[in-house]
């Protein structure tokens, strides 16, 4: 027999940080290496060593419970302790989301991410025809190369890369600062691709209450459901979780805290079994339409801000001089201004207001505020929100077409007329912040022949001279006295923008906004009120508010997001709990999830037993599917004795075998286990090693141990050599796992020393890398397990 092959190293690092052993993610698509420390450090490496992102949490009692990569290896989720979890970008570091999975939620236990395929893709004959293929194919109009689903074909169609790109925002130290990062914004607002359509993202999260939180697409949550109790009634904790992607059926192994036994529960996501082919689509869009809403919200806030920036410091000159003027029974500062405008006499109190205390330098500050604030709203508005809303328009009419093509099904839980609404409320943004456009534009012409008068008022009568000199004849002359007398009577005091953006009272909203609550449209009444308000008539004025109108979009959205997830919690399903055991340590568990046909699949389970720290027992449970439903066919069990060694961690590596850290007194060794012959495709496993599996009954005697001697196991199970042995002492493992996405030979394996300041990365040998890959051509199994 041939000896051990040494696995080949392909990085090692010397961390400054003890790293959490239960905290290591290898990202699917990138050489980068995510760990948690023991200080509550968040780190990602690549295979250089390089340092590539870096988080701590400044609250000393908030401790990271939990990390996992997405499966395309965009972005990393955290979760902490207090049930939030954060969802990082691999390239920015910054914060694209995060999301809450209850307000009294002590911990997370399991956080699982996976991708499924969906019913929709076999049914599908467009998977790999693009519509440039169809219409450059010669037979282009025969009957067989038609597409046979028009609507859905329509709504697949790439319209948001042709939008141009969203600007970024101003960051101002908040969760939104995503928005201030190029690549953080083009992360969240990524057009949606076709070829994604097959396929969607499952995160399934665990807390310490026995709740189960599912989301699809980054942060879509479909719900949070009560786990299933044991036969003392006692709720369950979610420990592990695996998929596989063709199934969607999921495996969960759950534990009970006082008993510490564990169960194994399958859950059905019968919404993507019976998809219609829209679930990617409406998931995604929903998904980046939450965070348009969030973009949105965060340009109206900057818009309001810089308004009220622009009202302040001229608030507080107007406020001082209309208290002198009003002692002394004057009138106040626009009547004053405008009988200086006028005539060209200048009241005592307002000379000494203009030249002592404005002076050149207010009349300076006075400018800077007004100016900057407007142009500041004139950019938020071009070159934030306009687009924004067009964004918004392009995703509700895809919204609306799946809508009205999905006729009276009502498995998208929302209707064409509700859509139609949002849709409105789109609109009416839009108009307000055309209005809004057009007015700043106006108002920054008016102030600059303002400004001008008002700098040349102070410089004259702070003058000594008596005389006009020739320059200040032609100064005055340049000016525009018209536009400052419409400034001082309509934007002096009392901003045209003060419709769209100042205070209401409780009354004026709530008699407003009847007709919008009643589920009306408001564009053409809303279009009223605003001719209304510029002819000086009174108007409603709750309507033209853009923080009132983003709220309501945001309810209606928030409508829609509720009855889709709602149509999709109503199919999911949690299977029968089956009984496995208890086990020594909760690290010391992996599970695998694997497809045998159409209908059918297995999981396969290994943990050590508690108090059995040289026995590896394995699970398989072997059940089938029909119409989206698991049901369980049978479970058995084998257990091996590995001499009278330690175990000290395990990982399935693939489908036929399982990667075990066996300590052997001085030394820690690498076994590879084969616990299934079928995945080896009816070869001889290495060493000649069979796994034996018996009919498994947790209420009868334990299984009797296949006894293996010290000698017995390195001669069989030892396949692989960790190079550098002695001065390295492996402690735990994490593996990267091939999948039919990922290219080739890109399994990697970590090992974390005892120290838990070392890490090795190794890749199989090259001769055993090629077999594996020619092995798993035809098989695509997936561990999700944390």
């Amino acid at each position: 027999m041939e000896g051990p092959l040494p696995l080949e190293t392909l990085s090692e690092k010397a961390l400054h940080q003890t790293a959490d052993p239960r905290l290591t993610a290898y990202c699917p698509s990138m050489d980068l290496i995510a760990l948690g420390t023991t200080d509550q450090q968040v780190l990602i490496y690549r295979l250089n060593g390089q340092r590539v992102y870096g988080a701590t949490q400044k609250t000393s009692k908030l401790q990271v419970n939990s990390i996992k990569w997405k499966p395309n290896g965009q972005l990393l989720a955290v979760a902490w302790n207090d049930g939030v979890v954060r969802l990082v970008g691999a390239e920015s570091g910054k914060i694209v989301h995060q999301f809450s999975t209850g307000d009294a939620v002590t911990g997370i236990t399991c956080m699982g991410w996976s991708s499924n395929l969906t019913n929709g893709t076999s049914n599908s004959q467009k998977e790999d025809t693009t519509w440039d293929d169809l219409l450059n194919s010669d037979d282009a109009t025969s009957e067989s190369s038609l597409p046979l689903n028009l609507p859905r074909d329509l709504s697949l169609i790439d319209i948001e890369r042709s939008l141009p790109k969203l600007s970024l925002l101003a960051a101002g130290g908040s969760t939104e600062d995503v928005f201030s990062s190029r690549s953080s914004l083009d992360a969240l607002f990524r057009p949606f691709d076709p070829k994604d359509n097959d396929a969607v993202d499952v995160m399934v999260v665990g807390t310490n209450d026995g709740e189960v939180h599912l989301t699809i697409y980054d942060s879509f949550l479909v719900g949070t459901f009560q786990t299933p109790k044991n036969t003392i009634g006692k709720g369950l904790q979610l420990i592990r979780h695996s998929s596989h992607e063709q199934l969607s059926t999921h495996a969960l192994l759950m534990k009970c805290p006082s008993t510490r036994c564990f169960y194994f529960v399958p859950m059905d996501l019968r919404f993507i079994s019976a998809s219609t082919g829209y679930l990617s689509l409406l998931a995604s869009r929903s998904t980046a339409l939450q965070n348009l809403l969030r973009y949105i919200h965060q340009v109206q806030t900057l818009m309001i801000a810089e308004w009220k920036s622009t009202q302040e410091l001229p608030g507080r000159f107007l406020r001082n001089i209309n208290e002198t003027l009003a002692e002394n029974n004057k009138g106040d500062i626009v009547q004053s201004l405008y009988h200086s405008v006028a005539t060209g006499h200048t009241f005592p109190a307002v000379k000494e207001w203009l030249v002592d205390e404005l002076s050149e330098r207010g009349h300076k500050r006075w400018e800077k505020a007004i100016v900057t604030g407007l142009e500041n709203i004139r950019r938020l508005i071009h070159e934030n929100m306009l687009p924004a809303l067009e964004r918004c328009s392009v995703i509700l009419s895809r919204f609306s077409g799946i809508a009205k093509f999905q006729g009276d099904d009502d498995s998208v839980g929302f209707s064409s007329h509700q859509i139609s609404l949002i849709v409105d409320t789109v609109a009416c943004l839009h108009l307000v912040s055309s209005k809004i456009l057009l007015q700043v534009i106006d108002e920054l012409d008016l102030f600059a022949a303002f400004s001008s008068w008002l700098r040349y008022e102070i410089d004259r009568l702070g003058s000594d001279s008596t005389s006009a000199k020739d320059d200040d004849l032609e100064k005055e002359a340049a000016i525009d006295h018209n536009k400052v007398l419409l400034y001082l009577q309509n934007c002096m005091t009392t901003s045209p923008l003060e419709v769209y953006f100042g205070d209401l009272t409780s009354d004026d909203v709530n008699n407003d906004w009847n007709q919008a609550e009643q589920g009306l449209p408001m564009f053409d009444l809303l279009d009223k009120q605003i001719t209304k308000q510029e002819r000086g008539l009174s108007y409603m004025k709750g309507l033209p508010r853009v923080e009132l109108l983003c709220k309501f979009l945001s309810r209606q959205a928030q409508s829609v997001f509720s009855q889709i997830a709602e149509a999709e919690k109503r199919n999911v399903l949690f299977g029968q709990r089956q009984e496995i055991g208890t086990a020594e340590n909760d690290g010391f568990i992996d599970m695998r999830l694997a497809i045998l046909s159409n209908s059918s699949c297995v999981a396969h389970l290994a943990f050590v037993p508690e108090d059995l720290p040289n026995q590896i027992q394995i699970n398989r449970l072997s059940f089938s599917i029909e119409n989206g439903m698991s049901k369980s066919r049978s479970t058995d069990a084998s257990v091996v004795q590995l001499g009278d060694g330690q175990i000290k961690d395990l990982k399935f590596l693939d489908s036929s075998n399982l990667l075990v850290l066996w300590q052997l007194r001085e030394n820690t060794i690498l076994l590879s286990i084969p616990y299934d012959r079928s995945g080896d495709k009816g070869s001889t496993p290495f060493g000649g090693f069979h796994m034996e599996y018996a009919a498994f009954d947790p209420k009868s005697a334990a299984l009797q141990p296949v006894m293996l001697s010290n000698k017995e196991v390195e001669q069989q199970f030892v396949k692989y050599k960790i190079p550098g042995e002695g001065s390295f002492l492996p402690e735990r493992i994490e593996i990267r796992h091939q999948t039919s996405r990922s290219r080739k030979d890109s399994i990697r394996i970590v090992i974390l020393g005892e120290d838990k300041t070392h890490y090795k990365v190794f890749k199989l040998p090259e001769s055993d890398s090629s077999r594996r890959e020619k092995g798993n051509d035809s098989e695509d199994d997936i561990s999700m397990s944390n």
